[in-house]
């Protein structure tokens, strides 16, 4: 069975572009061959079909995960994710696993979080003056926020023990070429080889996040994540195991941390070059701001792709797939399509206000059918509250040239961090 065209370069060589420059790498390989288009990279061991038309991402996200598993495409982060993430299961054990870990992020449960995300926002915006590099900036504050509204820190002594275990570990993981050489390879050399450092920074954030645990049980709070979920009860009435635990917090961790921050950089980044839209957002209206989260999530979606592997040969827009190849929703392409979002590169929130309204079908930067991200509720409400915090700052770009997309992990994000000056 024939995929469909693609480049002909070797795959380290679209390894470096899909690393690099992935927003360049994605429109120049759309452009050429069109869609669906074919890829080979390291990241995957069989080629990548990228599908970026809506009725074939529809046709993604539809695919029975029992042919279409999508957790074995993410099979490298199991090291840290753990057994139980729901990062890398799939079937009946992702949707369980996605019903526990929903529970923190649906109605009066999820508001109750705003005011803490508001004053940690307030908090670290108060520090902004001069040039400040934005993403380091909501790096720190995506963490803040996970630490007490995730974990439900107490003091700054469990806080600080907390941020740097997850900084140790964190570190380990960003490098993308790094975490896939490790997972590939698997041994363990001595402390000093990239496994061994790697297996001591897990361990070591494991037995402090464990240690958590035990004391959220001997003395729950009622205030945080942690504390939802560890009221919830499986099929049987059983509570949650720590260890099971664990891994829901890593999820939290991994899909809350570096992929909110890169988000809210972008959005300073945008904002940055459009002194209408700051203005604007000084009125206070809620849907505006509101339009401005969806519109930077569109424009610049911190993930880029959606991915499934074939167990089964399936077809999708006209093109039967063998089983073994990795098929994906390309969230990048599809959020910049012209024929669903007219003037597609710009930046205009008032899109979202205008008539007719753009088809939310189609707006898909966390994914989408049973793996759309669990935590999109909490990822818009973090974006509203920190962007109310800051409409009452002036910023300007410290370059006049937009930046460009660089890959941090899994996550997109500006190639100079969102550079601001503010005042």
């Amino acid at each position: 069975m024939d995929l469909p065209p693609g480049p002909r370069a070797p795959a380290a060589w679209q390894t470096m572009g899909w690393i690099v420059r992935p927003a360049a790498f994605l429109s120049r390989v759309h452009g050429r061959f069109g869609d669906p288009v074919t890829i080979r990279t390291y990241w995957m061991d069989e080629p990548l079909v990228l599908f970026s038309g809506p009725d074939a991402v529809r046709e993604v996200f539809r695919l029975d995960p029992a042919i279409a598993p999508a957790g074995q495409s993410w099979e490298f982060l199991r090291p840290f994710a753990g057994p139980h993430s729901i990062l890398v299961l799939d079937g009946e054990e992702h949707l369980r696993e996605r019903r526990l870990i929903q529970t923190p992020f649906h109605g009066e449960r999820m508001r109750a979080f705003g005011p803490t995300v508001a004053e940690l926002a307030r908090r670290e915006l108060g520090t902004w003056s001069g040039r400040v590099v934005a993403l380091e900036s909501m790096k720190r504050l995506t963490l803040e926020t996970i630490l007490r509204v995730v974990f439900g820190a107490r003091g700054e002594r469990e806080a600080e023990e907390l941020r740097e275990a997850v900084h140790g570990t964190l570190d380990s993981v960003r490098s993308l070429p790094r975490m896939l050489a490790m997972a590939l390879v698997q041994r363990d050399l001595g402390r000093y080889s990239p496994w061994g450092r790697f297996r001591l920074a897990v361990e070591r954030f494991d037995a402090l996040l464990l240690d958590v645990v035990a004391r959220r049980r001997a003395e729950p709070d009622g205030d945080s994540m942690l504390a939802l979920l560890l009221e919830q009860r499986d099929e049987n009435g059983n509570p949650p195991t720590d260890r099971h635990l664990r891994d829901q917090l890593v999820a939290l961790l991994a899909a809350g941390h570096d992929t909110s921050a890169a988000s809210l950089a972008w959005a300073f980044e945008r904002l940055a070059r459009h002194p209408a839209v700051q203005a604007r957002l000084r009125e206070g209206d809620p849907a505006y701001l509101d339009a401005v989260v969806k519109e930077v999530l569109r424009v610049r979606p911190a993930l880029t792709i959606a991915p499934r592997r074939l167990l089964e040969p399936v077809r999708i827009a006209g093109w039967t797939l063998p089983a073994g190849v990795h098929v994906a929703a390309c969230l990048w392409l599809a959020l910049r399509r012209e024929d669903l979002w007219p003037q597609a590169a710009a930046f205009r929130p008032e899109r979202w206000l205008e008539e007719p309204a753009p088809n939310l079908a189609s707006w898909i930067p966390f994914g989408g059918g049973v793996r759309r991200c669990a935590g999109a509720p909490f990822a818009e409400m973090e974006m509203r509250e920190v962007l109310r915090a800051a409409s009452d700052l002036t910023i300007r770009p410290v370059h006049p040239e937009p930046e460009q997309a660089r890959r941090s992990a899994l996550v997109v994000t500006p190639h100079r961090g969102g550079e601001v000056l503010v005042g």
